[in-house]
Parts: structure tokens; sequence; C-alpha cells
């Protein structure tokens, strides 16, 4: 006989397997059947219960409802931390000659960014809040290159590329007759017929000249200045016509078509160059949310952008179509999903990050999504080509052009062209695409939709082509890089909180979930060890014992023929 632990466990294995398995017992059917339904009773609530319940007790309270913790975490301003990584020119004067650039990383400039959100409208009916966001942003000394004021980089002038591109635009408007009668750009300079005499190209060759005059001691096309200067605090831009009265044609221009890279100041005819002070305090917008009342998967979701639900920049209407979440709230992954949409209002467009893996952030699980290559692919952005006389004009993979989006001349990309053409990298040296220092990504935690971590990552692009104007009589056709910048976060400790309460949730409800499967295992148990000592104490029944009479009687007359 075996020891009663040893029974006891034995008795509960064969009773799982029977009671779940089995759909009969033959000799202790009647006395097991309860235990049977027990047990199924509690893997239907393991299975059942422990998960559709506590998902349900989750999402309804992710939805934007006044009060609720995530509304509180969403309209709160947030916290994100911008980086800048500039491209230093080490060799300007061969690029003038035609040589290919040589460029050298330098960075990080760091800014900490305010992200806030301003609501506009609530709109029941659509389940939709409207709302404009501004960003402030702050230079963070501690977490940026140790420079001095006097410390300078070189990089290609974006106001004098973006003027030329200008000047480009309006020739080819006016000399394929689209402009019609909307000569915006002859209206404003006097004496139209003496200034545009020659066109092209003494046109071009008079006006790209003079361009460089608008930068004291600058003389080419290349620009040197602090890093700072050319982020944000800005460069000195002078159209002072008293020393330089041939900037007339270019500062009317720049008055009446002023490039969003300058911005004017208190000073007549002066402006101030930076790539990113036209964002700086300033209100971008309006958006429109879903608030995921309706349907909790369309939490966090785009649907709108500056008031249209279907943009007029790309080829076609699903390219145009706003969609995807706002890369800040996104909706519990009740189901696992290969990849994520996100509309970036920077491109104008939606783009698809995939699933990777799972990753531990602060103690929490998440899942990570990677912007892949597929982005790029032809067959996908194709409609994202502009169109020159109607045709879709596709450039090398991995470059998106966004001149209509931001309104000015500027080809963006992921850091050292990562997963773009690798022409890109025989043009400008000095780049290295690496996959974990340069991909945009984020993490969130399934089950609440909560960004753990992330960073979205964007290189800014001109294009550098030969002109007839006496700067860009000889450089060499291609796309250069200027910069790339990262902008991510860490999620608040009050967005931490949230999380951690309601993992915890989550845990307590799985244990609970366990407690009927635990009962059914006790009962099974305390059946089965009844049903053993039950047989073992009553003896046999009368039909048993007349079997029992009948076979000993018979066993005696055996014995006696034997012995006779």
């Amino acid at each position: 006989m075996c020891g009663y632990r040893v029974c006891a466990i034995l008795w509960i294995v064969i009773g799982i397997y029977v009671a779940i398995y089995t759909p009969f017992l033959f000799l202790f059917k009647n006395k097991l059947t309860m235990v049977r339904y027990i047990i199924k009773l509690g893997l239907y609530s393991k299975n059942n219960y422990s998960i559709d319940s506590y998902k349900g007790t989750i999402s309804q309270s992710l939805p934007f409802t006044k009060g609720s913790p995530i509304y509180k975490a969403w309209i709160s301003p947030i916290h994100l931390t911008f980086k800048c990584y500039l491209f230093n020119v080490t060799n300007p004067d061969e690029i003038m000659q035609g040589s290919n650039p040589n460029l050298d990383e330098v960075g990080p400039f760091a800014y900490d960014e305010i992200f806030e959100k301003q609501i506009i409208n609530v709109d029941d009916e659509r389940d939709e809040i409207v709302y404009t966001t501004k960003s402030t942003y702050s230079f963070n000394k501690h977490l940026s290159l140790n420079l001095s004021k006097s410390d300078k980089v070189t990089i290609l002038n974006p106001a004098y590329i973006g003027t030329i591109s200008m000047a480009n635009i309006f020739l080819f408007k006016l000399f394929n007759h689209s402009f019609h009668s909307n000569l915006l750009f002859l209206c404003v300079i006097r004496n139209c017929e003496q200034n545009l005499a020659g066109l092209p190209p003494d046109f071009m060759e008079k006006y790209g000249d003079n361009i460089p005059k608008l930068f004291p001691n600058h003389s080419s096309i290349f620009l040197k200045a602090n890093p700072n200067d050319i982020l944000f605090n800005g460069v000195k831009v002078s159209c002072n016509l008293r020393k330089f009265p041939e900037l007339n044609l270019v500062c009317k221009t720049l008055k009446n078509n002023q490039p969003p890279v300058l911005r004017k100041t208190d000073k007549e005819d002066s402006y101030l160059l930076s790539i990113f002070q036209r964002i700086n305090d300033t209100f971008h917008g309006p958006f429109s949310v879903n608030r995921g009342l309706k349907n909790i998967t369309r939490l966090g979701d785009i649907t709108s952008y500056m008031g249209k639900r279907v943009q007029t920049v790309w080829n076609s209407e699903s390219c145009n179509t706003v969609k995807g979440t706002d890369t800040v709230t996104w909706p519990p992954l009740i189901e696992p999903l290969p990849f994520i949409s996100t509309f970036i209002h920077e491109l104008c467009r939606t783009v698809e990050v995939d699933y990777v893996g799972d990753v531990s952030v602060q103690g929490l699980t998440g899942s990570r999504f990677v912007m892949k290559e597929r982005v790029w692919f032809l067959n996908t952005s194709q409609c994202y080509c502009l169109k020159v006389n109607n045709v879709p004009k596709c450039l090398p993979q991995g470059l998106i052009d966004v001149s209509e989006c931001q309104k000015m001349p500027v080809i963006l990309s992921e850091p050292h062209f990562l997963h773009g053409d690798p022409q890109l990298l025989k043009y400008a040296g000095g780049l290295s695409p690496n996959e974990e220092a340069h991909s945009t990504y984020v993490i969130i935690e399934p089950y609440t939709g909560t960004p753990l971590s992330g960073e979205k990552k964007t290189q800014l692009n001109l294009y550098l082509e030969r002109q007839p104007v006496e700067l860009l009589s000889n450089v060499s056709d291609g796309y250069f890089p200027l910069m790339w910048c990262s902008n991510g976060n860490a999620p608040s400790l009050a967005v931490i909180g949230f999380t951690y309460q309601t993992i915890r949730l989550l845990n307590v409800l799985r244990y609970l979930s366990i407690v009927p499967l635990m009962i059914g295992i006790h009962l099974t148990f305390v059946a089965l060890l009844y049903c053993s000592c039950t047989k073992r104490k009553i003896g046999p029944t009368f039909a048993e014992s007349l079997l029992i009479s009948s076979n000993s009687q018979s066993d005696n007359n055996t014995q006696r023929l034997l012995h006779a």
C-alpha cells in the first residue's frame, strides 16, 4: 500500500484527468459527476473570466472622459527631449568646385520640449475631440555637446537654396503658362519689365549671385554659425538696400513670400534665419482625435488635420486620408498586431511601424514596434510622390519630398539615409546608417496602450543641383544632408503609476480566476478519498453475498469430489 501523501497526489492527478477527459465513469460515475463539472467550471472561468472580464474592465477606464486618469494624462503637458545632430561640412571649397560633400556629425544639441494641447471643441456625435498643440523649447546644456558660443559649424545654407528654389518654381510656372493671371511674384515687383529682362538664364544668374549679400561675412552657398543660432536663436539676415541696391528684387521676394526658416525682427528689413524657431511657442493644427467611447480600438486615432479628413498633398485619396494615432496615445492592444499606424503631420502622411518583440521598461513589459524598410518601398510609397506636369516624380528609396506639406523645399529621410537607396551614401561621405541608433520606434504597454518609450527620428536634406548661377555653376547634383533630430520621452510618474495599478489589478484577477479551479481540484481529492475509504469499509451487497456463497459452495463440492 502507498503512503497517504503519495496516494493523495496520485488520486488528484487521476481524478483531474478522468473528470475532464472521460465522458462517463464506470465505477464512480454518480459520485464524481459533480466534481467533473466543478473542474470544468474552474477551467472555463480561468480561460474566459480572467481574460475577457479584466480586459473589459481596463477598456472601460481608457476612453477620454473628463475626470478619468487617462484623460488627465492626455490633456496634461508632456515633457519631451528634442535632440539634433548637425552635419558639419569639412570641404566647402571643394564642393563649390564639383567634389562630393564630406560630412562630420556634431552633437547632440538637446532641448527640453513642453508639448501642450488646447481643446477647441468636443464632438459627441463623432466621438472626437478637436484641439491644437503647442511646443515650447528650451536649451538643455547638460544633455548637449559642450560648445562655447564661439564654436561654429558649417552647413549648406537653407535660405540660399530655398530662395533659389522659389525663383525656379516661379520661372517654371511662368514659362509653362500655368500661372495664368495670378502673377503674385510680378505684382510685388516694380518695373518688372526691366527687372525680368533676359529671362532666363540672365535673371537667375543675377538673382542667385545677390543672395549671399543677405548674410554678413558670407560669400558662398554655405552658412557658418553657432549650432544654437542655426537651430533656434537665429542667424542675422539683412536686406541692406543702401549698401546693396541690387538686393531690391531679392528683398521684395522675401517680404512677400517669406520662407518658413526666416522670421522678421523689430528692425525694418532685418530677419533671423533658424530652422526650428517657427515651431517654437506656436500653435499647430487643429487636429481631431477619437475618444474611444464608442470603439475602444480607435482610441487616439487622428481623424482630421487642419480641418481636413482627406488632404490634397498626395496623388490618391488613400494616401491623403488622415489616419493613425497621434504618436502619444494608443489603444490597448487587445490582440497582438503585426504593425500599428501613426499619423505624422510633419510628413502629412501615415507611417506604419512593425512589431519586433517584447521588452522590459521600468519593470513593465511592452511591445516594441520599429519603422522598417518597407515604409519606403515603391509599391507602398508611390502615391507619396509629388507630380511634375501631372506625372508622379518619385525620389530614390528612403526620401520623401515634403515641399507641398511644409511649404518649403525640404526632403526628409531617416537619419544617415537608413533604409534608403545605397546610391545616396555614395554622394555624401561620412554617413553610417545604424538600425539601433537611427530607427524610429515606440514601446507600448499592451493592456493599457501606454507608451513606455519611443523616439521619432528624422533627417533634413536639401537637393543641391547645378544652376546658371556663379556659386552653383560647378557643384555636383545630389541630396545634401543638413541635420537629423530625434524627439522622444519616457512616460510621467502619473502615467507609470496608473499603468502599475492596472497591471497589479490584472495580476489579482488572474489569481482570483484560479480559485474555482483550485476548489474543483480540492473537491476531486475529497471525493476520490471518500470513495476510496467508503469502498474499504462497506461490505459486499446482497447480490455479491449470494455470488460469494455460491462460489464457496461450489468450491466445497469440488473438494469433496476430489477426496472421493
